[in-house]
């Protein structure tokens, strides 16, 4: 899981990829945009020093399949650019309204890649910076929501982060962000490349094949 040379990127399991974006559907016409537990894994990555290791909840996205990652990104471009004037809360609620019809089909989405924008000088990036191998580890135990995108999960998803400060996985998060947050120019894109996904519920840790 940790250490060694980033194994080349495998498509996560189909039922993950799914929940997620169902997860995130049902935030956007349910939640008005409120990030759910299950769209804030906790990243774990060895620190720098080798002594122990650095993790922090994170809350992250999924990004459009490659065939329409440019398009997508000026889609939210003129989302952003054309509500401006009005002022960030008219921006939130074109983003939010965009939103419900964006996360429809995992066939839209990279299976590959989830991301995520922290501060450049976090100490998670900075252990990153010095060792991209790292665990994302998806857990909802809210034991009362018995609906499908709420139930109770236990996910460790193995990987390898790239930092990015430019190009066109940088600007599609940037500007997706920007329409709830507003410019980031401060933070950096992490962009994860699933290898291997285990359940670890009740103690186990069971392959999930995709």
């Amino acid at each position: 899981m940790f250490g060694g040379s980033p194994a080349k990127p495998k498509p996560m399991p189909r039922e993950l990829l799914e929940w997620q974006v169902a997860l995130r559907r049902h935030t956007m016409e349910v939640r008005h945009g409120a990030p759910h537990a299950g769209a804030a894994p906790l990243v774990t990555v060895r620190r720098p020093d080798g002594a122990g290791f650095v993790s922090s909840s994170v809350i992250c996205g999924l990004l459009p399949h490659p065939r329409l990652l440019e398009a997508k990104t000026r889609e939210f471009r003129a989302l952003y650019e054309s509500g401006i004037a009005e002022g960030a809360r008219a921006v939130y609620d074109r983003g939010i309204q965009y939103l419900q019809g964006y996360y429809r089909s995992a066939d839209d989405f990279d299976p590959e890649s989830i991301t995520t924008m922290l501060p450049r000088k976090a100490a998670l990036v900075e252990a990153l910076r010095a060792e991209p191998r790292c665990a994302l580890v998806f857990y909802v135990f809210d034991l009362t929501d018995r609906s499908e995108v709420g139930r109770l999960r236990c996910l460790q998803l193995d990987g390898s982060a790239e930092l990015l400060t430019s190009g066109p996985v940088y600007d599609n998060v940037w500007w997706h962000n920007a329409l709830f947050h507003g410019s980031a120019d401060e933070q950096v894109v992490v962009h994860f490349r699933h290898e291997a996904t285990f359940d670890t519920r009740f103690g186990a840790i069971e392959p999930v094949p995709a």
